[in-house]
């Protein structure tokens, strides 16, 4: 694989309990991917927590530092 300097960012957006017994905390993400200093946004991930965890984890395992997480949940208090 050739390093041509991509990037890829995910920035969670929000959080949402689970309404039924059972299922996960679900979390939403912007992801934006490009090279350093030009990332252009590529859509919206809705997910189980785990299953954004396992993502970003198999990612940063091929491309280490070329992925980027932001959480802007842990900015706000909630009301």
């Amino acid at each position: 694989m050739s390093d041509e300097g991509h990037r890829f960012r995910f920035v969670v957006l929000g959080r949402y309990p689970a309404r039924l017994k059972g299922n996960q905390t679900a979390v939403t993400v912007n992801m934006s991917a490009g090279v350093e200093g030009h990332l252009v946004y590529c859509g919206t991930l809705t997910l189980a927590e785990s299953e954004f965890a396992t993502l970003v984890d198999a990612l940063r395992r091929s491309l280490q530092d070329a992925v980027e997480t932001e959480d802007h949940t842990q900015d706000h208090t909630p009301a």
